[in-house]
C-alpha cells in the first residue's frame, strides 16, 4: 500500500488540480455536483454503491454524495469529507497553482477540503489493490454544504446522520495544521442576535429623561458587559461579527450584511448585532446564554434590548474512545517513520460536520487530511508532501481496522 500511494502521487495531484479548478462554492450547487460527479465513478470502480442524497429544491444547496461498501461482520467505518468551498463563483481565487520549488500547491479548497477528498479516494484505491476492501464495511459521505449548512440541519445532515447511526466509528478528513496533530474534540457553535432600541429624537435631547440614552449606547453597554463577563472563560468565545446602528437598520437575508441609516443629529433608534458563541460543553453554552439574557435585560433608561439564539452545531466531546483512536493512528504514523501524534486543543479549530454525528458513534477522529495553511483565504496552501503522508497513514489505519490487527 505504501508503494502504491507513492507510485500514484502524480495521479493524485492531477486529480486534485482538476477538483480545485472546478468552482464549488457552497452557493454554486451545480459546481458542487460537478465535483461529486468527478469522483462518483472512481468510487464505483472500487465496488462502492454511490448515490446522491439531494436536498429540497428550496434549500438551494447540493446534497451529499454517499458511497457504501460491504455488509460483513466487523467494524463499520464512516469516512467524512466535503465537496464545497467558501469561494464563490465571482471570487478572484479560482485556479490551482504549484510553487516554483514544487513543494506547495495553492488554490480554492486545496486543503479545505479537496485535499481531503483525494486522500480518501487514494487510500481506498491502495486498499483495493491489495484486496483490503474485500471484508470492509465502509461508508463515505461527501457533504455538499459543509461551509454553510442549509437549515434545518435535521434535513441537510440527514444522510450523514443516517450513515453514522449505522457505523461504529467516524473519521473526518478535514485538513491538518501540522504533521503531528489530530482532532479528538471540537467546540459547539451557536448563533446569537442582539437587538437594541431607543427613542430616535433630536440629538440635543439625548440623556434627558424623556429620551434616554439611545440604541447605540445601549448596544455598546451590552457588548462591553458581555466582554467583561465572558471573555475570560476557558474554552468559551463570543464574537460580535456584524454590527448595525442608526435611526433605522435593516439586515439582509442570510445575516452577512445589512444597511444602517441615520444622522449625527438624531439619536440612534435601532441597533443590531449578530455573532457566534463557541463552547466546550452544553453546560458552558447554557451558562453563557443565561448571562447574555441577564445582561440584555438591564437596559439603559429609554432603551430596550433582547437577545435570541439559534443552535448550529453540537460539541464533539474529547472522549477516551477518541483518544484511543488517536493512539492507534499515532502508532501507524510512527510505524511509517513519522512523528507521534497528539490532540490539538479544541479551541484552535472551528466547526466541522463530524460534530453533528459524533454522538451516534462509539469513537471519532478528525483532521486526517493533508496539512497546509491559509484555509478560507486567497493564501490557501497545501504542503504537497503531506498528501502522500496523509494518504498512506489513512490506508494503513483502515487496513488495520478492517483486519483487526497489524498490517504493513
Amino acid at each position: 500500500m505504501v508503494q502504491f500511494v507513492h507510485d500514484h502521487r502524480g495521479q493524485q495531484i492531477q486529480l486534485l488540480e482538476q477538483l480545485v479548478n472546478l468552482n464549488s462554492g457552497t452557493s454554486n450547487a451545480d459546481g458542487v455536483r460537478q465535483v461529486g460527479e468527478r469522483l462518483k465513478p472512481q468510487f464505483e470502480a472500487l465496488g462502492f454503491d454511490v448515490q446522491w442524497h439531494d436536498l429540497p429544491e428550496n434549500m438551494r444547496h447540493a446534497g451529499s454524495l454517499v458511497a457504501t461498501l460491504g455488509a460483513h461482520p466487523g467494524k463499520r467505518m464512516l469516512l467524512i469529507g466535503h465537496l464545497d468551498t467558501v469561494f464563490s463563483r465571482d471570487s478572484p481565487f479560482q485556479r490551482f497553482t504549484v510553487s516554483e520549488d514544487g513543494r506547495k500547491a495553492s488554490g480554492p479548497g486545496v486543503i479545505d477540503d479537496k485535499g481531503g477528498l483525494v486522500t480518501i479516494l487514494f487510500a481506498l484505491q491502495a486498499l483495493h489493490q491489495t484486496g483490503g476492501l474485500k471484508n470492509a464495511n465502509l461508508t463515505v459521505v461527501l457533504v455538499g454544504d459543509e461551509e454553510l449548512a442549509a437549515q434545518p440541519t435535521e434535513v441537510s445532515r440527514k444522510a450523514l446522520a443516517d450513515a453514522a447511526k449505522n457505523s461504529d466509528m467516524a473519521l473526518g478528513f478535514e485538513f491538518g495544521l501540522s504533521p503531528d496533530e489530530l482532532v479528538v474534540g471540537r467546540r459547539g457553535l451557536s448563533e446569537w442576535l442582539l437587538r437594541s432600541t431607543g427613542a430616535a429624537q433630536h440629538s440635543s435631547t439625548i440623556f434627558q429623561p424623556a429620551v434616554g440614552f439611545g440604541a447605540a449606547f445601549e448596544v455598546s453597554r451590552v457588548l462591553n458587559e458581555l466582554r467583561g463577563e465572558l471573555s475570560r472563560t476557558p474554552g468559551l468565545t463570543i464574537n460580535p461579527g456584524l454590527l448595525l446602528g442608526g435611526q433605522k437598520v435593516r439586515e439582509e437575508e442570510g445575516g452577512e450584511r445589512g444597511v444602517a441609516s441615520g444622522k449625527k443629529t438624531i439619536v440612534a433608534g435601532q441597533a443590531l448585532v449578530r455573532g457566534d458563541l463557541r463552547f466546550s460543553s452544553d453546560d458552558q453554552r447554557d451558562s453563557a446564554e443565561q448571562a447574555m439574557l441577564a445582561i440584555s435585560s438591564h437596559a439603559l433608561p429609554g432603551t430596550a434590548s433582547s437577545v435570541e439564539f439559534r443552535r448550529i452545531m453540537p460539541v464533539m466531546a474529547a472522549t477516551s474512545a477518541n483518544q484511543q483512536l488517536l493512539a492507534e493512528y499515532s502508532a501507524v504514523s510512527e510505524n511509517l517513520g513519522g512523528p507521534p501524534l497528539r490532540a490539538i486543543a479544541p479551541e484552535t479549530r472551528g466547526g466541522a460536520d463530524i460534530s453533528y454525528i459524533a454522538q451516534y458513534v462509539a469513537a471519532s477522529l478528525d483532521g486526517l487530511g493533508p496539512w497546509g495553511a491559509g484555509a478560507h483565504g486567497e493564501q490557501e496552501t497545501l504542503d504537497l508532501d503531506s498528501l502522500e503522508v496523509a494518504t498512506t497513514r489513512a490506508a494503513l489505519f483502515l487496513a488495520r481496522q478492517i483486519s483487526g490487527g497489524a498490517t504493513k
